[in-house]
């Protein structure tokens, strides 16, 4: 029996605050002086307390394992990469 190989995307790695609801007001060009609400966001906990800005950073200089590009816009991780990166840092 095969066992499938676990993924986690960014978003599942990071963890990002709480944002409230925003009224933008937009001040120049075509759409000056119209308004556009921005949906409040709820706090994301991922695995690691980092941003995903923190985290691409770290996969850039070689301090987190690299992902794997599945294509389009799909980048991921496999997961047992990733906890075994968790186990190095904390022994």
């Amino acid at each position: 029996m095969q066992t499938r190989e676990q993924f986690y995307r960014a978003k599942q790695i990071a963890s990002a605050p709480a944002t409230p609801e925003k009224i933008h007001v937009y001040k120049t060009g075509a759409n000056a002086g119209k308004t556009r609400k921005l949906n409040a966001k709820p706090a994301r906990q991922g695995i690691l307390p980092i941003s995903e800005k923190t985290l691409w950073a770290w996969t850039r200089e070689g301090k987190f394992p690299q992902p794997i590009r599945m294509g389009g816009n799909v980048t991921v991780w496999r997961a047992s990469d990733v906890q075994k990166w968790i186990e190095e840092q904390s022994a």
